[in-house]
């Protein structure tokens, strides 16, 4: 087959696939995404474009799988990095403008509703990422065919009327008007085709993380999806602000001055997506204990009282802490949980609700179940031991000593899925049970009995 692409040797170390209906925004945010994080950028429509241009040249009818093959086999076709996104050529001549008239743009579906068509177009997709450091790559199926192995996938999405609006702006920009009812129309009936094809099917991959463009700016857009690429450990440079490091930093200088901290497995917590750290509460810097020793970012949960201090609440505000009210159901605060497991974040949650009054575990309230479903986390418990002695909830001030760490296997969405919250709460209390015995006892310190 004579489709030649950049041809290097090994697949891209970073993928990051952004689908989504049409006029969501895809084409102009993955431009700039992949501006930012200096990354290649696929715009799979314009593989689409050039050879359903190459087809209308040479006149071959639309429809005919087999002669539109034989085209693929005959002609040369290459896309390239170039400034502010991907250019196109057939047999050596540029097309990167002529494939984004009108007419091209009118009978691309004819390639991209037929199966046989689309397999050798995935080839070209797979192949354009060949030897590239990192790819964001655009289209309609990237994460659930293309790259189904992607590092980062995001699904965007809007509503149809403001889609339908984009449109239409676009098309004045252009020197050409359009009916916005009629445009309406069009996008509406574009998505039920994208979304009832037999191949490649627009829909949201699993593990995407869907993000609604309605009322946000390309500018907001892309600094959401370049913070969840970040936020998975997978942005290829620096993970987390300046800012945030020079503080672990002194969290973790602190806990070393004050105590001697033994850390155990550690590497249970998951490298990438999103994931919830359920740990017991024996101190007030727990949060400390749970988060200085691992590679990821933690952020973590404090009742809105502690933001009311100028210094102190800007402090806590500025490494990710979110205000919770302890009077009532704070929605507002599950909501944001929500969103930094959705943009594959860690939280840390203290599901005993309170600091223990002698050292041992107490039940676990439940809720953590519904946080791990909707932001599809794996939750990891941690078990902080000797903290209790150090710093009881009667004393003022700490005392230095001994403290251990230890981190439990992690339960797997699907398995957290399949428990309701009451069993999921029960089997974490009993486990993070005993591993506070397995702990103790390694110390040669009495267990604590339940």
């Amino acid at each position: 087959m004579n489709i030649k692409v950049m041809m290097v040797v090994e697949m891209a170390k970073l993928v990051v696939t952004i689908d989504g209906p049409a006029a969501s925004g895809k084409s102009t945010t993955s431009r700039h995404l992949a501006k930012r994080l200096g990354a290649s950028y696929l715009d799979t429509g314009a593989m689409y474009r050039a050879v359903t241009l190459a087809t209308m040249r040479l006149g071959v009818d639309l429809t005919d799988e087999d002669k539109i093959l034989g085209l693929l086999e005959s002609t040369k076709f290459q896309f390239t990095d170039s400034q502010g996104g991907m250019a196109a050529s057939i047999d050596g001549v540029d097309v990167t403008e002529r494939i984004r008239q009108a007419d091209v743009t009118a009978n691309a579906h004819y390639i991209a509703s037929s199966a046989r068509l689309r397999e050798k177009l995935v080839q070209m997709q797979r192949q354009f990422a060949v030897g590239r450091g990192k790819i964001v790559a655009e289209g309609r199926d990237q994460g659930t065919v293309v790259f189904g192995d992607a590092d980062v996938k995001i699904f965007l999405t809007a509503d149809v009327a403001e889609r339908a609006k984009r449109r239409q702006a676009e098309l004045v920009s252009e020197g050409e008007s359009g009916d916005f009812e009629q445009i309406k129309k069009a996008i509406e009936e574009r998505d039920s085709c994208d979304q009832s094809r037999t191949v490649g099917p627009l829909k949201p991959a699993e593990d995407a993380v869907v993000v609604d463009t309605t009322d946000l700016s390309i500018d907001e857009v892309v600094e959401k999806l370049y913070l969840i690429v970040v936020a998975r450990g997978q942005s290829g440079g620096t993970h987390y602000s300046i800012w945030f490091r020079f503080a672990r930093f002194c969290c973790r200088m602190f806990c070393s001055l004050f105590f001697r901290v033994s850390v155990y497995d550690k590497e249970n917590v998951p490298d990438k997506g999103a994931f919830i750290v359920i740990s017991n509460h024996q101190s007030f810097i727990d949060p400390l204990f749970c988060g200085v020793y691992i590679k990821r970012e933690l952020n973590f949960m404090a009742r809105d009282t502690l933001f009311s201090n100028p210094f102190f609440g800007w402090l806590i505000s500025s490494v990710g802490t979110i205000p919770v009210a302890r009077s009532q159901a704070d929605l507002s605060a599950v909501k944001k949980i929500i969103e930094r497991l959705k943009e594959g974040r860690g939280v840390c949650l203290f599901p005993e609700g309170t600091r223990t009054s002698d050292g041992r575990i107490s039940s676990f309230k439940g809720g953590f179940g519904l946080l791990s479903r909707r932001g599809r986390a794996a939750i990891v418990p941690v078990v902080i031991d000797g903290a209790f002695d150090c710093w009881p909830r009667h004393k003022k001030i700490f005392s230095p000593g001994r403290i251990v760490v230890c981190y439990g296997k992690a339960i797997s969405v699907e398995e957290a899925k399949n428990m309701g919250d009451k069993k999921l709460a029960k089997k974490l209390t009993d486990t993070m049970r005993q591993m506070q015995k397995d702990i103790r006892q390694k110390q040669g310190k009495e267990p604590y009995s339940y």
